[in-house]
């Protein structure tokens, strides 16, 4: 009867093995996840210097792990299993207090262009050139020029989880000191962090964001850096309105934790929004809002219409002075509140064209103020900033 059994168990074994090789070779790669909304990786180029390395083989394991079959079904799975487990984490995603997920694992770019895969930490020697291009860049433009780093999920809801925030508030420390006087640094965590303890949904929690609250609070934090405080509308002057009640972002999809309930998306609105005209990559928009995201995994694209290389914003009728921003995804959601006052021209900093001429910019577009809204994750995973100029 053991025999038996023993001969079962290794068919069932073989055969499963085999269907996933089979659904593996047959299976076309797949160039993007709509439930983690990033791209996929494909196939590597072999080199032997790639080989030597070491490089070529970890290529190879991302991209089994991208494209396995019933990959998201899996690391539900494991989600749930880390969880019954008592582990409170899964592919790097902490379980915090209240559903409060944190993405505590990044892949860390080092000075050489090298990658560290799935860390906790930062190079300093990565964050320096991140701030020396912030800084050449500051002393070549002839017009003020402001930098909002936008924190983590980690960096700024420290009070849902016990994770240390020790290399999280050493990391802030270091752009906080390393931005020169020619630039205005708005510092935005610490403030957000108070208003998270206190209670207020200022970061999602199922996704790397900050929600629309947060954005109003980073709008009210760079008109006083602007010098116009004066000017910041209040709170109560917006209609709120939840436009959805299933939010499920990026960190509960990369983290598996499927029983994690979704976020609500709120879109904040004065009434004069058909006064703006908003083209994006030379293709005009219907408002602010997308609503057509909303009925798609990748909600967060409802600001702006997602990711554009170029997004210009005018008020009909009226002359202001136009603000260049230098941006990631952070400030699809702060640029409605800016656009009460600045007519706007939001650059894609992540885009595959090359936007790291600040002074060519800010000429080309006749700006009068520049912001760049970058989050904390890019200082430490891309190289963009270094090139600024």
């Amino acid at each position: 009867m053991n025999r038996k059994l023993q001969i079962v168990t290794v068919v069932l074994f073989v055969a499963v093995l085999f269907g996933f090789s089979l659904a593996f070779l047959i299976t076309p790669d797949a160039t993007f996840s709509e439930q983690e909304n990033r791209s996929l990786r494909s196939f590597p180029k072999f080199s032997w210097k790639k080989l030597a390395s070491g490089s070529f083989g970890d290529e190879i394991n991302d991209y089994f792990a991208d494209q396995f079959p019933a990959r998201d079904v899996l690391v539900g799975l494991k989600g749930y299993s880390e969880n019954a487990l008592g582990k409170g984490e899964n592919n790097g995603v902490i379980l915090g207090e209240n559903g409060q997920l944190q993405t505590r694992l990044f892949d860390m770019l080092l000075a050489d262009r090298s990658v560290v895969r799935d860390s906790d930490r930062f190079d300093p020697a990565t964050v320096q050139k991140a701030l020396d291009g912030i800084n050449r860049a500051g002393e070549h433009l002839e017009i003020p020029f402001s930098v909002l780093l936008t924190g983590r999920t980690i960096d700024v809801t420290v009070s849902a989880s016990d994770y240390p925030s020790d290399y999280s508030d050493a990391l802030l420390s270091q752009l906080r000191n390393g931005v020169g006087d020619g630039v205005d640094y708005i510092e935005t965590v610490p403030m957000l962090r108070e208003k998270y303890d206190a209670g207020e949904s200022v970061y999602y929690k199922t996704d790397h964001h900050w929600t629309t609250l947060g954005a109003y609070y980073a709008y009210a934090e760079t008109m006083r850096s602007f010098g116009m405080e004066a000017e910041i509308l209040p709170m109560e002057a917006f209609e709120k309105e939840i436009a959805s009640e299933d939010f499920y972002g990026t960190a509960w999809s990369a983290g598996g934790m499927k029983f994690v309930a979704p976020d609500s998306l709120e879109i904040w609105t004065l009434g004069n929004e058909d006064e703006f005209s908003i083209v994006a990559d030379g293709a005009p928009l219907d408002g602010f809002y997308s609503r057509s995201y909303l009925e798609k995994k990748d909600q967060y694209s409802v600001f702006l219409d997602g990711t554009h290389d170029v997004v210009t914003v005018k008020k009909e009728g009226e002359a202001r002075p136009t603000l260049l921003i230098l941006k990631d995804s952070f400030a699809n959601s702060l640029a409605p509140f800016l656009a009460q006052h600045f007519d706007l021209v939001l650059v894609n900093l992540s885009s595959r064209r090359d936007f790291t001429d600040l002074t060519a910019l800010a000429e080309e577009y006749g700006a009068d103020r520049a912001l760049l809204v970058y989050t904390v994750e890019n200082v430490i995973t891309a190289d963009k900033l270094w090139k600024l100029r």
